[in-house]
């Protein structure tokens, strides 16, 4: 997972390709109109994806700026073993905010970032 995120923070886009899954992969991925810089990658939690498994999911929180703001987004991503090698399979974008953006009042209020945790116990620490 952190490998891939640096792989798109770089714009690398041989490693991206060759570790996603063929029968999901687009043919090529256009990095032209990409103006945000990719800062921090925090892993939420994994379910499987040990050495013994064949397919894992990891939730993560991807950092990022745009235009002088700061942004989270927070994906779930599904990975497949094929030949002993971790592939991305497909993944599902739970939320994008800016940091530290508050949906409600207060640090008792659900955190904007979408990991379900109150703000003074995630983004706003």
């Amino acid at each position: 997972m952190g490998s891939r995120f640096t792989a798109y923070a770089k714009q690398n886009e041989a490693y991206l390709l060759e570790t996603w899954d063929t029968g999901k992969r687009p043919k090529t991925i256009d990095f032209s109109n990409e103006e945000a810089v990719w800062t921090k990658l925090n892993i939420i939690k994994t379910k499987k994806g040990t050495e013994k498994d064949s397919k894992g999911i990891v939730e993560f929180k991807a950092y990022y700026s745009l235009e002088n703001e700061a942004y989270v987004m927070n994906e779930i991503s599904r990975f497949i073993k094929v030949a002993g090698q971790w592939l991305y399979y497909e993944g599902l974008v739970k939320s994008v905010s800016k940091v530290n953006q508050q949906v409600g009042q207060g640090k008792n209020a659900p955190c904007s970032c979408g990991s379900g945790k109150k703000f003074k116990r995630c983004c706003g620490k």
